[in-house]
């Protein structure tokens, strides 16, 4: 501006500020919405385009849907069809010192004090649908609702046999109260969500060719207790031990990855090669073991050990412990994309209730903040969840 209207004195900082108020700016903290990185990696575009949106779509006709002011629609099934109720699940943390910053105050008012730093703080999980509202027994003496207190000196921290713990409470709920409906459990792609079995496939550490005399090859473990507990070795750090990894099923036969009875090296890890060669790979032993850092040229299928083994339908196409166990019970899981949290309709639900909690009293008792943490819960309605899924439905 100033060259544009030749000014010999520089544009003053409030001048530029009364214009930037004209042209409608107004100086505020960042605003801030949902959490977007990564959508359109490659990976995250091939999971929701060919796998996460085609399930939801399958089970879709099979659920209730509502209107803005949270008005069941007609749901029209053919004889035998049972609906599906979808249970969304996540965490959240609330923090004590978590209170509005922003409001009125009058000119004659003097500064208020304030808490530094976050406080204690309360991690929960919760599952809600917006046929229910959050899950809970019919008498309402059950919930599936897990109260958290996480940090080394307080409840540590929730893992994944914390998690399962909670996963199989809900479907005790579902197969109790619940029996009339098909039920579909949704959960973030957070590890615990993804952790596998320990003995899983996976051709990541596998060597081409089978060990020496006197070695064999396993996958290495943290070692537990039977309560489950990491046991710990005389220098605190946790003991690891090596165990069989599983046998699997290709073109519809049992394949041991380790030599059976009547093999000298009964027990052995066979290597890529022999497995490879035991699956019509003739040429697997001149083959690499992998490529350089394993990055293989693009598209390329056949061109090392590990990019074959990676590709097998067997190996592509392993459940994590999660999916297993909701699977054998008679339940449905899908997991959402990476990086798409505007996807689970729980997020808002957390937002929601955020806003309550953050205009209650502060207070740095424990008991407050939990009884805190679940009147703000309680404060958003079935219709604001219903709302929600519907913007969930308008994303996908």
């Amino acid at each position: 501006m100033q060259k544009r209207w030749e000014l010999k004195k520089p544009i003053a900082l409030a001048t530029a500020k009364r214009w930037m108020k004209k042209l409608g700016y107004r100086w505020v903290h960042k605003h801030r919405g949902t959490y977007f990185d990564g959508h359109e990696r490659e990976d995250v575009v091939d999971y929701r385009q060919n796998s996460f949106i085609p399930t939801w779509y399958s089970f879709l006709p099979r659920m209730r849907t509502w209107d803005k002011d949270g008005n069941l629609e007609p749901l029209h099934l053919p004889p035998g069809v049972r609906p599906v109720v979808a249970w969304h699940n996540d965490e959240s943390i609330y923090y004590a010192n978590d209170r509005r910053q922003s409001g009125w105050v009058h000119e004659s008012a003097s500064p208020t004090p304030y808490t530094k730093g976050e406080g204690v703080s309360q991690m929960v999980g919760e599952y809600f649908s917006p046929d229910y509202g959050y899950l809970k027994s019919q008498d309402g003496t059950q919930t599936a609702r897990v109260m958290w207190k996480p940090g080394k000196n307080r409840d540590g921290y929730f893992d994944n046999n914390d998690f399962m713990e909670q996963v199989d409470k809900v479907m005790d709920i579902l197969e109790s109260d619940y029996t009339a409906e098909d039920h579909l459990l949704l959960f973030d792609n957070a590890t615990i969500h993804l952790k596998r079995r320990d003995d899983a496939l996976s051709a990541r550490r596998m060597p081409k060719f089978t060990p020496k005399e006197g070695c064999n090859w396993g996958i290495e473990v943290t070692r537990r207790d039977a309560n489950g507990n990491t046991i710990h070795g005389p220098d605190g750090k946790p003991l690891k031990t090596k165990v069989r990894m599983g046998d699997t099923w290709y073109n519809g036969r049992r394949q041991s990855l380790y030599f059976e009875e009547g093999h000298p090296r009964v027990g052995v890890f066979k290597g890529m090669a022999i497995i490879l060669q035991e699956r019509g790979y003739t040429n697997a032993f001149g083959l690499r073991a992998e490529c350089k850092d394993f990055k293989c040229a693009p598209g390329a299928i056949n061109c090392c050990c590990r990019r074959i083994l990676y590709n097998e339908p067997d190996f592509v196409n392993v459940k994590s412990i999660l999916q297993e166990r909701v699977e054998s019970r008679g339940h449905h899981c899908l997991i959402y994309p990476k990086y798409h949290c505007e996807l689970n309709p729980l997020e808002m639900v957390w937002g929601r209730s955020k806003f309550h909690y953050r205009m209650y009293p502060p207070s740095t008792k424990v008991e407050d903040l939990e009884h805190n943490v679940h009147t703000a819960l309680g404060s958003v309605t079935l219709t604001e969840m219903r709302r929600y899924v519907r913007c969930q439905n308008v994303y996908t």
